[in-house]
C-alpha cells in the first residue's frame, strides 16, 4: 500500500488515463402532457412553515433547475415532487403514465450501507439477473471484485455512480436529481451531461454546477421564502432577467434570506446518523488491518487534508468577488474537480 501511495505522488496526471463511465438513459415511455401538478401544498418542520400554499405544474419534456438560497426548501420541494416525503396539506397529482425516478443529494438515503454493490443492484422490482447487473455496473466503473465492496465504504463518487446505475434498473420518464454531479470527476460529469441531453423524458434538478445547469436546463424556478418564481428559458435567460451578469455557481445557493431551519436540522440529523453508520463499518474493517496502520494513517491524513481544502474552495466559490476575475473561479472549480477525483482514489485505497 505504501508503495502504491508513493507511486501516486509521482504521477503528474493521475486521472488522465482512467476509464470513463459509459451509459445512456433508456428512452422512456411517453407520459401525459401534464407530468405532475401540486395544488395548495403545505409543508412545515415543527413550527417553521417552509411552504404554505404551493402551486406548481410540470409539463412533459421540461428540464427545470431549482435555484435559490441555501435552506430555501429546494430539496424539500424535490422530495415532495418525487413522493419520498409527506406534505401536510394540499394535493399532488401525477399525470398519465408517469414513472418518477429520484436521485438523492445524500446518496445513502437511497442506498443500504451494509449491502454489497451487487446486492444493492439486485434489490429491485425489475427482473434483473446477476449477469445483467454486473454488465450495467461495468458501465459505471464497477468491475471484477468491485461489485463485492460494501456500500458503506464506497467513496462519494462511487456512491453517486451506484445511485445512477440503480436508476437505470427501473427506467423513469420523470427524473428528479438532487446535486447529481457532486463527487463526480469532470469526465463523469460530461458523461452524465451527454446522457441527459439524449434523455427524452422530463427532468427537475438541483445543482451548484453552472456548466451542468447551462447544458441541461431549459427552465429555471427560483425558490425563496416559500415562493416560486418561474423563468421560462435557460440559465442565461434567468441571469438576464434577474440582472445578474456573472454566471456564478452561487446563483443556486446564495446564503441571503432566511434558511429553512427545520429542513437543515433534519438534513444534519440524517447526515450524522449516516456518518455514524459509515464510521462503524470503517472501524470494523480497520481492526482487520493490523500491521498496516502506518499506511492507513498516511491515507487518512491525505484524505483529511483534501476534505479541508474542499470546504475552503466551496467557501471561496460563495464569495461574489471570486467572480470578478473569471479565471479565478475557473481555476477553483478545476482544483475542486481534481481534489474530488484524488479523494475518491485515496478512499478506494483506504478500503
Amino acid at each position: 500500500k505504501l508503495k502504491q501511495i508513493e507511486r501516486m505522488e509521482k504521477i503528474e496526471a493521475p486521472f488522465a488515463s482512467r476509464k470513463k463511465m459509459n451509459f445512456s438513459f433508456p428512452q422512456p415511455s411517453r407520459s401525459g402532457q401534464r407530468v405532475i401538478t401540486l395544488q395548495g401544498l403545505a409543508k412545515a418542520y415543527g413550527k417553521l412553515q417552509v411552504y404554505e400554499s404551493l402551486d406548481l405544474e410540470v409539463i412533459r419534456k421540461q428540464r427545470i433547475v431549482l435555484v435559490g438560497p441555501n435552506g430555501a426548501g429546494k430539496s424539500t420541494l424535490l422530495k415532495m415532487l418525487a413522493g419520498v416525503i409527506a406534505y401536510d396539506a394540499g394535493e399532488r397529482e401525477l399525470g398519465h403514465n408517469v414513472e418518477p425516478g429520484y436521485f438523492a443529494q445524500h446518496r445513502s438515503e437511497t442506498l443500504q450501507l451494509d449491502r454489497t454493490v451487487l446486492e444493492e443492484m439486485l434489490d429491485t422490482r425489475a427482473n434483473v439477473t446477476e449477469e445483467s447487473a454486473r454488465t450495467l455496473l461495468g458501465g459505471f466503473l464497477f468491475s471484477d471484485d468491485d461489485v463485492f465492496k460494501k456500500v458503506g465504504i464506497l467513496s462519494g463518487g462511487e456512491k453517486s455512480r451506484l445511485a445512477l446505475a440503480k436508476l437505470l434498473l427501473n427506467p423513469p420518464n420523470f427524473l428528479l436529481l438532487d446535486e447529481p454531479t457532486t463527487h463526480l470527476d469532470m469526465d463523469s460529469i460530461d458523461t452524465v451531461i451527454e446522457a441527459l441531453s439524449q434523455f427524452k423524458g422530463t427532468l427537475v434538478f438541483i445543482s451548484h454546477d453552472v456548466h451542468f445547469i447551462r447544458k441541461i436546463a431549459s427552465h429555471v424556478i427560483h425558490v425563496e421564502q416559500g415562493k416560486l418564481r418561474h423563468y421560462p428559458g435557460p440559465y442565461s435567460y434567468y441571469l438576464e432577467k434577474t440582472g445578474q451578469l456573472s454566471s456564478r455557481a452561487t446563483q443556486t445557493s446564495l446564503s441571503n434570506g432566511s434558511p429553512a431551519k427545520g429542513e437543515t436540522a433534519t438534513r444534519h440529523k440524517d447526515a450524522k446518523s449516516r456518518k455514524r453508520r459509515e464510521a462503524e463499518l470503517r472501524q470494523s474493517l480497520s481492526k482487520k488491518r493490523k500491521g498496516k496502520q502506518d499506511v492507513i494513517d498516511k491515507l487518512e491524513a491525505k484524505i483529511s487534508v483534501m476534505e479541508k481544502r474542499q470546504v475552503e474552495i466551496a467557501s471561496q466559490l460563495e464569495l461574489p468577488e471570486t467572480y470578478a476575475d473569471g479565471g479565478q473561479a475557473q481555476k477553483l472549480n478545476r482544483e475542486l474537480m481534481e481534489i474530488n477525483d484524488n479523494h475518491e482514489r485515496y478512499s478506494n485505497d483506504w478500503s
